[in-house]
């Protein structure tokens, strides 16, 4: 066998190593990943069980918000809000907080950008302050009331399309 040969299946030999070791690096990490999502998930449930409709939004936060600080910026789900009125017209505030609360085994329930799927997390939505509901069936059902604004006049079918709708 010349050198060249030996040569080449000693770098052969080397990078199947390498990329063995690179593999058994991934695969800890993993590892690692899922057991820190998963103690914060069992922190989550222990403390769930603790918090009650009618709950002020510091109380809930102060109970819950501690079992996420383990989990990093692509494990979680930032919290939404968005200003509605009440039935009688006043201003009124709802926040959407979203605890992780679950993890796919193969952690394939990602999105495009790698984060993870809505049905990881419970939300918990506080109007004004105070817990109103929790769960994705609460999200579904908020009732948002319409803005008291007039309606826009609609132009009839020729002012909007002329010619194209058959109008000369």
């Amino acid at each position: 066998m010349n050198a060249t040969a030996v040569a080449c299946l000693l770098c052969l030999c080397a990078s199947t190593i390498l990329l063995t070791g690179c593999e058994a690096i991934q695969q800890a990490s993993r590892e690692e990943t899922a057991a820190r999502i998963d103690e914060s998930i069992a922190a989550y449930r222990t403390a769930a069980t603790k918090v009650r409709l009618g709950d002020s939004k510091e109380q809930v936060l102060e109970l819950l918000q501690p079992t996420q600080f383990p989990l990093q910026s692509n494990e979680i789900k930032p919290p939404e809000a968005f200003p509605t009125q009440t039935a009688a017209g006043d201003p009124s505030l709802v926040e959407i907080h979203f605890f992780r609360s679950s993890r796919h085994p193969d952690e394939a329930g990602t999105d495009r950008q790698g984060l993870p799927l809505p049905d990881n997390f419970t939300p918990y939505i506080f109007t004004d302050g105070v817990l109103t509901g929790i769960g994705w069936t609460d999200v579904l059902s908020l009732r948002m009331r319409k803005p008291d604004h007039p309606p826009r006049p609609q132009a009839d079918l020729c002012q909007q399309m002329g010619p194209l709708a058959g109008c000369f």
